[in-house]
């Protein structure tokens, strides 16, 4: 397993889900993206941005009610995928034991983030992106990057890597989709809200 750590968070151009993206904390040129929910994305970008709100948020919550319990978040780890979907698990120590509880990686990632614990991954589960090979990709292409926050999200279209022909082609459309996306895109509009909520 590897230690990685929050990078930024992307767009899918083609389905529009959120991507967060993990560097490796020794090569932050290995990137692993995973797609996640927007509520979860949110969160993250929420935690990162060090907005502050008035009532705790659920991730807040799980993290006040797991100190209340007595025991505290030792590491996170995403360690299989089964039926299309990474599985992780949150370890909890408490009175010198460890507790593991399954979860998505989302999630896990989001409370990880909130007791400033370490994110691993197991290297072999989720597909590596090297962001050297696409900046110089990109290059030979002849597509002069402006600033690096582009080249930086561009490693996020992993699927492409099992299609080698639509590789150039896809990798520059989410380019020019990612150029220029905010935290904001990611708030939810209160038509979209289910009634109830």
């Amino acid at each position: 397993m590897i230690q990685v750590k929050v990078r930024n968070i992307g767009l899918d151009s083609i389905t529009g889900s959120p991507i967060v993206m993990l560097a490796n904390i020794d090569n932050e040129d290995e990137i692993y993206p995973i797609w996640i929910g927007v509520s979860e994305a949110e969160g993250i970008i929420i935690k990162q941005s060090g907005v502050e709100t008035p009532r705790p948020l659920t991730y807040d919550l799980l993290k006040n009610i797991i100190e209340a319990l007595g025991g505290e978040v030792k590491y996170v780890a995403i360690i299989d995928k089964k039926d299309n979907a990474y599985i992780a698990e949150v370890v909890i120590e408490k009175d010198g034991q460890e507790i593991k509880i399954d979860s998505r990686p989302s999630d896990a990632i989001n409370i990880a983030l909130r007791f400033d614990a370490p994110i691993y991954l197991e290297e072999t589960v989720v597909q590596k992106v090297s962001l050297r090979e696409i900046m110089e990709a990109s290059q030979q292409q002849g597509t002069v990057q402006q600033n690096g926050e582009i080249a930086e999200k561009a490693e996020t279209k992993t699927e492409v890597a099992q299609a080698e022909p639509e590789v150039d082609k896809e990798l520059e459309e989410f380019r020019k989709m990612l150029e220029n996306i905010k935290p904001e895109d990611f708030a939810i509009k209160p038509e979209d809200k289910k009634e109830g909520q």
